[in-house]
């Protein structure tokens, strides 16, 4: 999928246990949500996204684990840009947050004005101190949605995240890969916790009180190197896609190459 800097959309740069970036922008003007690559490879990605002329106006932390903040500090500091978390989760965040231009907090629920999109950001599930994922609305009212490190679908999500043209959701682990693999048990009952992963089964699941007729695009998110397979999760999200008479586009998200994602639908 191509896109250009002048279209609203989403660049997946990075998603997995080893770094997670993306780089939501419209017109030239973009917010970055985490930055778990170094700074130096967030860059690259860009540039390999043919987004290197978006100019990055925040950066919007879903929670601190290191892989979605390792590259904070440096990427800020680089590009002047003002990093936004929750409140508990900048407390967590330490080292990632020295001689960061500005830092800002962000509230569920609150609508914020960044770049040119309205971002609300919605609490997760997820063993973190304050975890959230965000919707972004262009100023045609589009809506971008990311629901990533979260073990369960909750009202408040749900709420929050429905009736969007492009979705990231999280689709870790494939159920058998992980009960079948090498992990030590606690870590398994871990990852299938309320606070800990949605499967590709409850990824598919989740889409029934998600999805709407403006959804043209889902992009499975945070695959499991160890406990799933990119075709295992694509399959899951798109039977729950066609069993719901949607003709949306499914796609998996790598950790290693950006995928692109342009808001199609005009509305």
């Amino acid at each position: 999928m191509t896109s250009l800097p002048q279209d609203s959309g989403i660049a997946f740069l990075a998603s997995g246990s080893r770094g997670n970036a993306a780089l939501i922008y419209d017109g030239g003007r973009g917010v970055l949500v985490d930055c778990g690559l170094s700074a130096r490879e967030a860059r690259r990605r860009i540039d390999d996204a043919g987004l290197s002329d978006v100019r990055i106006e925040a950066l919007v932390v879903t929670h601190e684990h290191s892989d979605h903040v390792a590259g904070v500090r440096v990427l800020s500091r680089a590009i002047g840009a003002p990093v936004y978390a929750t409140r508990a989760t900048l407390a967590r965040m330490d080292a990632h947050l020295v001689d960061v231009p500005d830092v800002c907090v962000i509230r569920p629920g609150e609508t914020l004005a960044l770049a040119t999109f309205s971002v609300v950001a919605f609490r997760t599930s997820h063993d973190a101190a304050d975890p959230v994922g965000y919707v972004f609305e262009d100023t045609r009212g589009r809506r971008i949605g990311i629901m990533t490190d979260t073990g369960v679908l909750t009202e408040e999500i749900a709420e929050a995240i429905a009736g969007c043209d492009v979705l990231g959701i999280e689709a870790n682990h494939d159920y058998d890969m992980l009960e079948n693999g090498p992990y030590p048990g606690f870590l398994k009952q871990r990852i299938r916790s309320d606070r800990g992963h949605l499967s590709n089964r409850s990824a598919g699941d989740a889409l029934e009180r998600l999805a709407s007729d403006r959804l043209h695009t889902i992009v499975g998110l945070h695959l499991s190197e160890q406990n799933n397979h990119p075709r295992l999760a694509r399959a899951s999200l798109g039977a729950a896609s066609r069993s719901l008479g949607l003709s949306a586009e499914v796609h998996v998200a790598s950790q290693r190459t950006p995928l692109v994602c342009a808001i199609v639908n005009a509305r």
